[in-house]
């Protein structure tokens, strides 16, 4: 079992259980590092399975509100993140990751079950309980890790991403040509229930620490703001831009956020620190890594699954109607080329300046976007603009984390993350619904199923590359940074 750290926060002092060496009792580090970022890249692997599933559960379920199958896990996901941070402060990390993985299991499996698509909704809301198992992940791992081993252990961790990305979506288009999309949650299921046993038979718990109250009031409010906008959105379509019920939820979704501004001015342990994000390092960073790898998530997690797997019907449906598993064939270069393109980029930061990979990343993803908006109508075309984005999104992946840690000071470092995912959360939910209501603006229901027309698909590709050009933009506004190789050069002078 380890002993209590000295640190009074895991983000304070890495590698907290240095002094000791207890952990090693447990199992050997590449054991315990095994079962970390099994459990850190469950939600990354539920999200990238899942996804994928989402062309054959519209048809199925004959929906056209889809959208709201992406939406109301990340936002749900996103809400309950600051909570169950803090929760895990309190309780011990390893108690709570227990807890939501077995809550999050149970959804997994209420969604496998459901029979209607009402309940396949609720069961993704209960699964989001597991989203915020990452941080969790990465802050166990600066407590019970040696400081010799910290960067090593959240660098192998965070860079299993892209391996997720290469590889689950090949899982998923055999699962759904042979089993359908109930195959796939199912797997998802077994795969939350491997790292719930892992989690218990070799994560050891961490030390306990004060936290002060909830901001429950604040989350209260920044829910209702998201929701209240997302719905205006949603419908904006269906009743007019101009409606008076989509201006009404629009003005309320203004005024509630400012509600929530007002909280978080006044309440001890707000979610968001307003006075760090008034700097002006830490707010352009934060926002247009926000926007611009919420964006390249959407991109990958919705169109590259859409355009493959709807069907093919004249004056009806122009998707290329092809199995999952061609599809994910296909897509397989662009993951390839964003795992290898991320490891060299992250590299590369530590010696020169961060935003120069960062906007050649952002201008190359712009562009593969627009590309794919003209070009996406076979084989040839996905593979080519596929590797394009994914050349510029493995540059910002692998940048992203190096500008926080060079936009914020150590003790900031973990809050700074933590804020780091609630934006990206936040857009992901907002630029998800606003390409499901350009796409349904070109579409015909056949069945109760939206069916995407071409003119939607080219539109949807041309609005996710006019909100990286918006990221683009606040990157132009970063300031100078320090390099990695600066900081890391500080603290060694400093201990």
């Amino acid at each position: 079992m380890v002993q209590p750290s000295t640190a009074s926060h895991p983000g304070d002092a890495p590698g907290g259980a240095s002094a000791n060496s207890d952990w090693r009792l447990r199992a050997p580090f590449a054991i315990l590092l095994v079962a970390l970022l099994w459990a850190a890249q469950l939600v990354n692997a539920a999200s990238v399975i899942t996804a994928t599933a989402q062309a054959q559960i519209a048809q199925y379920f004959h929906t056209t509100q889809i959208a709201w199958y992406s939406l109301i896990y990340v936002l749900c996901g996103t809400l309950l993140l600051p909570f169950v941070v803090k929760l895990g402060d309190m309780f011990g990390k390893k108690r709570i990751m227990i807890v939501v993985i077995v809550i999050g299991l149970i959804g997994d499996v209420i969604s496998a079950l459901a029979p209607t698509y009402a309940v396949l909704l609720i069961g993704r809301a209960i699964s989001a309980c597991y989203v915020p198992v990452a941080p969790l992940v990465f802050a166990t791992a600066r407590d019970i890790f040696p400081a010799r081993r910290v960067g090593t252990a959240t660098g192998i961790i965070g860079a299993t991403l892209g391996a997720i990305i290469a590889v689950g979506p090949l899982i998923a288009g055999f699962l759904l040509d042979n089993v359908g999309f109930r195959g796939a949650i199912w797997f998802v299921s077994a795969c939350t229930a491997v790292a719930l046993l892992l989690v218990i038979v070799l994560v050891p718990e961490t030390p306990r620490r004060a936290a002060g109250a909830f901001d429950w009031l604040g989350g209260v409010l920044l829910g209702a703001s998201i929701i209240a906008l997302m719905y205006g959105v949603s419908q904006g379509s269906v009743w007019g831009w101009l409606d008076a019920r989509v201006l009404a939820l629009a003005g309320g979704a203004v005024v509630i956020l400012l509600g929530f501004v007002l909280v978080e001015r006044r309440v001890a342990h707000p979610l968001l620190d307003l006075p760090m994000l008034s700097r002006r390092e830490v707010a352009t960073v934060l926002s247009a890594g926000s926007i611009v790898q919420g964006t390249a998530f959407v991109a990958a997690a919705i169109m590259t699954v859409v355009i493959p797997l709807y069907p093919r019907i004249p004056g009806v449906s122009d998707g290329l109607g092809w199995s999952a598993m061609q599809g994910a064939l296909v897509g397989l270069p662009a993951g390839v080329v964003l795992f290898v393109v991320g490891m060299a980029a992250g590299a590369s930061t530590r010696r020169f300046d961060p935003r120069v990979p960062w906007l050649l990343g952002v201008v190359i993803t712009m562009a593969g976007l627009v590309a794919a908006g003209f070009y996406h109508h076979n084989a040839v075309q996905i593979i080519a603009t596929g590797m394009l984005t994914a050349l510029g999104a493995g540059m910002v992946y692998a940048c992203n984390p190096i500008l926080i840690l060079s936009a914020v000071t150590p003790r900031e470092q973990a809050l700074a993350s933590g804020m780091s995912l609630m934006l990206l959360g936040v857009v992901i939910t907002f630029v998800t619904q606003v390409l499901f209501t350009v796409l349904g603006s070109h579409s015909t229901v056949v069945k109760g199923t939206a069916l995407y027309l071409d003119a939607g698909y080219r539109n949807g590709y041309f609005v996710l590359a006019g909100c990286v050009l918006i990221g683009l933009v606040v990157s132009l506004l970063i300031p100078k940074l320090r390099r990695p190789a600066d900081i890391e050069a500080g603290t060694a002078a400093a201990g």
